[in-house]
């Protein structure tokens, strides 16, 4: 098996270095990957494959990560009465890694406090436009200029199908620096590896725009990331799915974070139980088949671009205890992780796994 921590260790090293010298399968939401139809947010469809029996141990469900040509990470954890992630399994989840469109977690999470501090209402209505119409997934990006959508359905939007033009009209609303103190807020222990955060569409223009900025977002630092966005061109899109085929992450474009900064954000989101709001935003989707009899409540959200594919899972077990599963995985070589059904499917087997652990 090929790892590739030591060359992602390379491009984070670089961008903290930087920085401070500077001053999308079954699941149906998934990354910012477009493909000709379904860019970061949600699994493209894979290559029929023969589905191997479930992995019956948490060791089989490593050695299945791992077999992966690429650099994987994983954490499964029980969540504690104070809301913090106690692993039950694990397999290097401190490392940061790309995201793809899991980011959408922290996203939902500046719109969520917005609406606590009453500066924004989920009834508040946004209105498409080109200037903010993304590529797929998602449905958003089809409607005309000027159609009203409200927080909560663009929320809703964001998570269940990925959409990549609702998260752009909501980013749009609460602005860049309240989704960065987002990640803070909600455990991310290294947020200025994501400053600028940015949008589906500046990922789309930096890793595959016609400017060819890649080499120069690599080598910047925070502020000089910060011109480079407000240097790019507004109005429609100059890049279409076709367009989406080479893994950028290696130049530093994506969203990055471990999984037990995932775990902390699913855990974060899900604090309050009475938001009934919130929770059904994020209650849209649970990704693949799990017993609803023995896990009532699930959330998911994961992510895929050109060689980097995501999930992640919150659920609340029929006796109350809580749970998270994270996985993630990165590859120079988009080909590598082709095969998005098998990587989803250990959703399955982990809370097969799940269902009869035992809490302290």
């Amino acid at each position: 098996m090929r790892r590739t921590a030591v060359s992602l260790a390379a491009v984070l090293a670089l961008v903290a270095a930087c920085g401070t010298g500077a001053a999308e399968a079954p699941p149906t939401s998934s990354g910012p990957t477009s493909t000709s139809s379904s860019p970061p947010s949600s699994p493209p469809s894979s290559p029929p494959s023969t589905a191997p029996a479930p992995a019956g141990s948490w060791a089989e469900l490593r050695d299945r990560l791992e077999a992966l040509d690429a650099d994987v990470g994983m954490v499964a954890a029980r969540v504690g009465a104070d809301g913090g992630c106690e692993p039950v399994a694990e397999l290097d989840p401190a490392t940061p890694r790309p995201m793809a469109s899991i980011f959408k977690l922290y996203v939902l999470g500046a719109v969520a406090a917005a609406v606590d501090a009453g500066s924004l209402s989920w009834t508040d209505v946004l209105t498409v436009s080109g200037g903010l119409r993304s590529l797929p997934s998602g449905e958003l990006q089809a409607e005309p200029d000027g159609t009203p959508v409200t927080v909560q359905r663009a929320a809703a939007a964001m998570i269940a199908i990925s959409d990549n033009t609702a998260s752009e009209l909501l980013m749009d609303r609460v602005g860049r620096a309240a989704v960065e103190d987002a990640m803070a807020a909600l455990g991310h222990s290294r947020p200025d590896l994501n400053r600028p955060f940015l949008t589906t569409r500046e990922f789309f223009t930096l890793g595959w725009g016609p400017l060819d900025l890649r080499d120069d977002w690599a080598r910047a630092g925070a502020t000089s990331r910060t011109r480079i966005l407000a240097a790019l061109p507004g109005g429609p899109l100059r890049v279409s799915g076709v367009d989406i085929d080479d893994p950028a992450w290696t130049s530093g474009i994506d969203w990055f974070g471990s999984t037990l900064d995932v775990c902390a954000a699913q855990a974060a989101l899900h604090a309050d139980p009475s938001d009934e709001v919130l929770r059904s935003v994020l209650g849209q989707s649970r990704g693949v088949t799990i017993d609803e009899a023995a896990w009532p409540y699930v959330s998911f959200k994961g992510g895929s671009a050109p060689g980097v594919v995501t999930a992640s899972w919150y659920a609340e077990r029929a006796d109350g205890e809580r749970y998270v599963f994270v996985m993630q995985a990165a590859a120079p070589d988009a080909v590598a992780l082709a095969d998005h059904d098998a990587f989803f499917a250990l959703g399955e087997d982990a809370f097969a796994l799940l269902s009869g652990h035992q809490g302290p």
